[in-house]
Parts: C-alpha cells; structure tokens; sequence
C-alpha cells in the first residue's frame, strides 16, 4: 500500500442533479487552493470529458480546464466498454504470456462480461495503482448516478477476503490435476477424503472442456491473487478509511430528494456520516448580472418585461430549493447544507469554472484539512 494515503471525497446522488459536474467542480476548487487532486469518474460524461481536455479510457490524464491549475488538477475516466480487457491488463502487468492466455479464455470472457459491477471494480483497481504511482493530496470520486451507486464501497473488502483466503489457491491447484480428458488425476496422496469428492463432483457436472478452461482460469488468477487482494485493500483504505469523506448531491427535481434520503441510509449502514449535502440550481439570491439589468431597465420596457419574467422563475427556483432544503432537514438531521446557483451555459466547463467558485466557500467543511 501506497505510504501516501490521500484525502477522499465520495460524491453520491440520483440522476440528473449535477453530481458529475459538482465532482469536478470541486476538484478544480481543491486545485486552485494548490493541491494535487485526482478527479474520478465512474460513468464518464463525454461533454465533460471534452470541456477538462481528457480522454475517456484508463489513463490518469492532466486535465486542462483553466491554466491556473496545469499541473496539479488530474482526471480519470475509465471506458465502460473496456473493463474486461481493463481488469486482466492491470492484474497480469509485467506477465505477458499470462494475460494472453487469460484474454482468451472463454469462461473468464462469459464471466467478467456478465459480472454486475465490473466496471465498478475496475474503476477502483485503477484508482488504487494511480495511488499507487503517484502522489494525490486528494482523490474525488464521482459514483454512478443509481441508488445503488454506494454498493461498490464494500467490494474491495469482500474482494479481499475472498483473494486472500485458500479459494482461489485450490481452485488453481485444481488445473494441475486436470489430466487432458478434463478428468482428475489419481493421486490418493492429492485427493483424500472431503477434496476428493469435491473435485470428483466438478468432474461430473462439468464436461471436461469447460473443466479444464473453468481450471486455468482459476490457476492464472492464482498466479495473481496477492496482487489484487493489495490493491483491493488499498481501495477499501481509501473508501472507509479515517480520510475518506461522503458529499451527497441533490437538486430541486424529480426524486432527487428521496434518493438523498435513500443514501444517507446506506451511509448509515457503512458507518458514514456525510460531511455535506450539495443543494445544485437551489438560488438563494438573483445573481449579479440580473442586478445590473435592472439598473439599466429604466426607458426600455421590453427588458423590464424580460425581467420580471427571470424574477419569477427565480422565485419558483428558491421555493423549490427551500422545500427540499426543508424535507431533507427533517429527514437526515442537521447535516450541513451548500445550496448552488444555476448556471446558464452552453458550455460544460463555464459550469464547471462557475460551480468551483460557488463551492470556494466551503472547501473546508467538505474537503477537511
């Protein structure tokens, strides 16, 4: 495990309510104030992509959002499409001969093609090795949008445990004792007792292709088990570890307050309190621009009209904000609040420049140190 343990920001919320956006708002905040940050997202926004000047795919890569911060701003958006090959590039590194012949393997394909959360768990491998290979002040993690989305906090310790544990090492010896009818060798010696019938039982239930192919399988992760049960432990220290911090995101829409409501509660069951809960498009005050629009409405009826229209869709935004301030008052408790402002813009990096500002003030009750 990596000496350096960075400061870690969860960021976890439904759909639709700005999290990704806010994720890397806050890392570019964390930036400017000079540390080094890691952005990280799960299921990658491709016009967020575009406006940091990244690439989505496995690579830690600088992100160019503004140049105040070349250099100590970074991003990692792993491509869902390539977790498969992903997972088996990162555990075989250095074993080449190993990795092609588990690229090839029928069952770990079906397998990991059909395992839930893969991508989930590719992500943090991939999080543990940049850890791992260089020096972050701060990790931000930008989980799927699902209510689900906390679910991959416990992977790595169950992971772990189950790498660790003689599994994984006897179902690899298994692939040694596979003669090439996909039967199992007699050895007594080998098979005494309860093990014998175990393996006597694959034998039977198994045709002996797909016993050999299950057995390789299993004797190549062998070969790297360890490696993974590290780097899962290091992603368990990140994501519960004495510095990780959850931020939840809402927004006045749909059930953006249930959802926060719903996660606060899986929170809860890991032990987790949240440091805060952003409050996106929740104004409190008409911004700056509208204030010197109006100084200027005098003789000009038309821009008089056209803001008392942005005046009521104001008021409509704040009650909305203000009612979901209020129910989730009530039902997580007294769980500081950040209520955002809207902001209007074609561009996703605007958003973002704008956003990290907003955020400036509170950087220390979400980010700690």
């Amino acid at each position: 495990m990596s000496a350096h343990i960075p400061t870690t920001i969860i960021c976890a919320g439904g759909g639709g309510v700005g999290k990704t956006t806010t994720s890397a708002a806050l890392a570019l905040a964390l930036a400017r104030k000079g540390k080094t940050v890691l952005v990280v997202t799960v299921d990658p926004a491709r016009r967020l992509a575009h406006a940091m000047g990244v690439e989505i795919d496995e690579r830690v890569q600088p992100a160019h959002v503004e140049p105040e911060v070349e250099g100590k701003l970074f991003a990692l958006m792993p491509e869902p499409r390539r977790s498969t090959p992903t997972f088996a590039e990162i555990l075989f590194e250095g074993r080449p001969d190993d990795l092609a012949r588990v690229m090839k393997n029928p069952v770990y394909l079906t397998m990991a093609d059909a395992a839930a959360s893969m991508h989930e768990i590719v992500s943090l491998v991939l999080i543990a090795r940049a850890v791992e290979k260089q020096k972050f002040d701060y990790l931000v993690i930008d989980t799927a949008p699902s209510r689900n989305a906390l679910d991959f906090v416990s992977y790595p310790g169950r992971l772990a445990v189950l790498f660790e544990g003689r599994a994984v090492g006897w179902l690899g010896g298994l692939a040694r004792r596979v003669n090439e009818e996909g039967e199992s060798v007699k050895d007594p010696g080998m098979f005494a007792g309860a093990q014998a019938r175990i393996e006597a039982l694959f034998a039977r239930i198994l045709n002996p292709r797909l016993l050999r192919e299950l057995a390789q399988l299993f004797a190549d992760l062998a070969l790297v088990k360890d490696r993974f049960a590290e780097l899962a432990r290091t992603s368990e220290t990140l994501l519960l570890g004495s510095r990780s911090r959850y931020v939840l995101v809402a927004a006045p829409s749909g059930s953006a307050q249930a959802d926060a409501i719903f996660l606060h509660k899986k929170l809860t069951k890991l032990e987790q309190r949240p440091v805060g809960v952003i409050l996106n498009r929740s104004d409190e005050s008409p911004p700056p621009w509208l204030e010197v629009l109006r100084k200027s409405a005098g003789g000009w009826p038309a821009l008089g009209a056209a803001i008392a229209q942005v005046d009521l869709e104001l008021k409509t935004r704040r009650r909305a904000g203000d009612r979901l301030s209020d129910g989730l008052k009530k039902a997580i408790g007294q769980v500081p609040q950040l209520r955002t402002p809207t902001i209007e813009a074609a561009d996703p990096a605007v958003i973002v420049r704008g956003l990290a500002t907003a955020l400036t003030p509170s950087l220390e009750q979400l980010a700690g140190r």
